[in-house]
């Protein structure tokens, strides 16, 4: 975290002294931020909640006081502290990239602070098993993470959400000729232990699906939007189920309401104006051919400037 925050303390110190005139004192504002630059953060505390408190300091003087608060907060591991200033800064400019940067590296050290800890006071807990469970995930090793998964299941039988991400690892492995039921089993598993599970039984009308088994399907998807209403993809897998099943005036009101909660979806868009179509309304066709179109377009372009970056060459018309 180090760099990327130096970079953002010292946008902060120039964002907020240039905010003052040459002649003018130099307030608790510009101080606390010069103090947090040099790292003297027990003095430069006092300072930034002063100059926070200070309702005559500007938005852009109290977001280089938020980012230098945020800075001397993590050193002095004052995470309360630290999430106040973060949210501060969150909600005066949500779409700030230096404050969304900011963000990533905090929660990040947070995270990282709070597995240190996990693991130093309680090494041989069934947290400590999931938290290595999660680790393999993150490192793509499925199999391990899946075997740990099922320790912790030994230790703790009735856990929540556990068969859940078992089954979903084993559809993220490569596909066996036993996968799916394996899978399925698990979801089933977990709807025992959590009645409640929207993603199990998501994952059970998708396995349904694939088997062509569209009646079943609809029945999962369904009690899947029931369970949670903004299921962008439930929706989505129950109005495609009914259109495959021949029944595309159905289909039309959950691939509605999945454009409404997924709108930058082209797949959605497409299976929508394929209902449309199949019912006869040709102009709503029309439209949603459109947006399938323009979606997707964004998508690739978005796609095409990730993988500039990513290798370092300029976007088109950019200076060379």
């Amino acid at each position: 975290m180090g760099v990327s925050m130096h970079r953002l303390m010292a946008a902060a110190l120039l964002a907020s002294t240039c905010l003052y005139a040459a002649d003018e004192p130099r307030g608790a504002a510009e101080r606390g931020v010069e103090l947090a630059m040099k790292g003297q953060c027990s003095d430069a505390m006092p300072l930034l909640d002063e100059a926070m408190r200070d309702s005559a300091n500007k938005p852009e003087v109290k977001r280089g006081v938020s980012l230098a608060g945020v800075r001397c907060s993590m050193l002095l591991n004052q995470q309360s502290d630290a999430m106040s200033f973060l949210a501060w800064l969150q909600q005066a400019f949500p779409h700030d990239p230096d404050v969304l940067l900011l963000a990533v590296h905090v929660f990040s050290e947070l995270s990282d602070r709070s597995s240190r800890e996990l693991m130093d006071t309680a090494p041989d807990s069934a947290q400590v098993i999931q938290l290595n469970a999660e680790n393999f995930e993150k490192q793509r090793e499925l199999a391990k993470a899946i075997a740990e998964y099922r320790i912790l299941l030994k230790r703790a039988p009735d856990m929540p959400g556990i068969h859940f991400r078992i089954g979903g690892l084993i559809l993220a492995q490569p596909a066996s000729a036993s996968s799916n039921e394996e899978a399925r089993r698990e979801f089933e598993a977990e709807l025992k232990i959590d009645p409640q599970s929207a993603g199990a039984e998501y994952y059970l009308g998708e396995l349904a699906r694939q088997e062509d088994k569209l009646a079943d399907a609809v029945e999962h998807f369904s009690r899947a939007t029931k369970l949670n209403p903004r299921f962008a993809d439930a929706w989505f897998g129950l109005g495609r189920s009914q259109l495959d099943s021949g029944r595309a005036a159905e289909a039309i009101a959950p691939l509605e309401t999945a454009a409404k909660l997924a709108p930058e979806n082209p797949t959605v868009h497409l299976t929508l104006a394929t209902a449309y179509q199949r019912s006869g309304r040709r102009e709503d066709a029309a439209r949603e051919f459109a947006l399938q179109k323009s979606t997707a377009e964004k998508i690739r372009q978005n796609t095409d400037t990730l993988k500039r970056n990513v290798a370092g060459r300029p976007a088109d018309g950019a200076a060379r």
